[in-house]
Parts: C-alpha cells; sequence; structure tokens
C-alpha cells in the first residue's frame, strides 16, 4: 500500500492454499486498499465467508499455481504485479516463469543455521549452469 496521502493504492491480493491465516489481519481492512485472497476450491469455507463480509474478494482455484494467479491477474487488467514472497512461493514463480524483474531487500543482519531458509526455495538445480542469472543488477 501506498505510504502516502493521495497516492495510488494498489490491489492486494493474497495467495494462500490452505487460508491457515490470522482472523484479524489488517489486510482485510478493504477500507485501506482492495484486497484479493486466491486459494484452492473449499479451503476454509468458514474464513472465506468472513473474508467476503468484510468486503474481501475470494477466487478459488482448483489447484492455486502462481501460473494460474499470473494469468488470473493479466484478464483482470492487472499488467504489473509485485511479487512480494520467501522462499517457498519465489521458487515455483521462477521456475513457473511468472517473474519477470527481481528486487532483492536483504536485511543487514546474518542468521544461518543448516536449515535457515534462503530468500528462494527448492529450484531443483545440480549444477551452477542451471543458475538463473540476472542482468541489470544495482547495489
Amino acid at each position: 500500500t501506498t505510504r502516502r496521502d493521495g497516492g495510488h493504492a494498489p490491489v492486494r491480493i493474497c495467495m494462500s492454499r490452505t487460508l491457515d491465516l490470522p482472523f484479524d489481519a489488517a489486510l482485510w481492512d478493504v477500507s485501506v486498499a482492495p484486497t484479493i485472497v486466491m486459494t484452492q476450491r473449499g479451503a476454509r469455507t468458514a474464513f472465506q465467508a468472513m473474508l467476503r463480509d468484510r468486503g474481501v474478494e475470494v477466487v478459488e482455484f482448483d489447484f492455486l499455481t502462481p501460473e494460474g494467479v499470473a494469468d488470473y491477474c493479466y484478464d483482470r487488467g492487472f499488467l504489473q504485479c509485485f511479487w512480494e514472497c520467501g522462499g517457498v512461493l519465489s521458487a515455483p514463480c521462477i521456475s513457473g516463469g511468472v517473474i519477470h524483474k527481481v528486487m532483492a531487500f536483504v536485511a543487514p543482519k546474518i542468521i544461518g543455521g543448516d536449515r535457515a531458509p534462503t530468500p528462494v526455495g527448492e529450484l531443483g538445480f545440480v549444477e551452477m549452469t542451471q543458475a538463473v542469472d540476472l542482468s541489470d543488477v544495482v547495489w
């Protein structure tokens, strides 16, 4: 959302297969910006009803994928989307070809650990030659 008075408030889209989300999230306040929740068909129907009662648009997919969401956004006229996500969602977005520009924000702290998540989840690469090359990198 915009931080300035009178700024453009883009549509907020939340993807969740299970809708294991909090009832009291600020995201459900549609007076700030329109909100669309995309989920798999039949997920937490009572939660979906609560969202609809608050003015949130709920869209069900037979199987929720980044490609399906990108197609839906395109069909709605959303031609530029900002995917704010962690490693679990970023990997299928990248491998599915729906990401065309990467803006990575790295916190100035390193936590580390054998099981610490990275900004991108498993992509299935076994050779360095398979790594995604970035262009126009700005530091």
